[in-house]
């Protein structure tokens, strides 16, 4: 299962670096181990502060795409990434995303993503163990009805809407 991750990790960064985007500030890292994605998700899970946060580790990175390992243990808000998709893969537990519809309640913020109080429509999907999702750039999505815990490696990819 962990080396899916890492060659999912490799081969989307290969394939998306030329791409042109903002730079975060994060160091290059190509390379995680088994063993250290192992100790991330276990640092995610003890610095984990309840059930309407995520707790996100860097696994690998490139400029400005880093993967992260994301931790939920219940429903957290709503968000839009600006300008960027974003590719799910789930590596354990289960919830429901809802993704499209309109954002309510909209709290800007800083960089490309707003987070929200709820979503207005959209189409409700069942997450579980070994899934992949891509949202298009500039779709509503929620995580909702965690079961137990829900893991996920995701990585935010800059494209133009369709």
């Amino acid at each position: 299962m962990i080396s899916r991750i890492a060659t999912l990790a490799a081969i989307t960064i290969a394939a998306i670096a030329p791409a042109a985007a903002q730079e975060r500030a994060v160091p290059p890292k190509f390379y995680a181990s088994a063993a250290e994605v192992d100790r991330l998700l276990a640092k995610a899970k003890a610095e984990h502060k309840g059930d309407s946060t995520n707790t996100n580790e860097i696994i690998v990175s490139d400029g400005p795409y880093p993967v992260q390992l994301e931790y939920r243990t219940g429903t957290t808000p709503p968000s839009i990434h600006k300008g960027q998709a974003e590719l799910i893969y789930v590596i354990d537990g289960g919830c429901t995303l809802i993704e499209g519809g309109t954002l309510e309640g909209v709290e800007p913020g800083p960089g490309p993503t707003l987070h929200a109080n709820g979503i207005k429509g959209g189409k409700p999907q069942k997450l579980s163990k070994g899934d992949y999702v891509m949202v298009p750039p500039d779709t509503p999505h929620w995580y909702t009805d965690v079961r137990g815990t829900f893991v996920s490696m995701t990585i935010h990819v800059p494209l133009a809407a369709k």
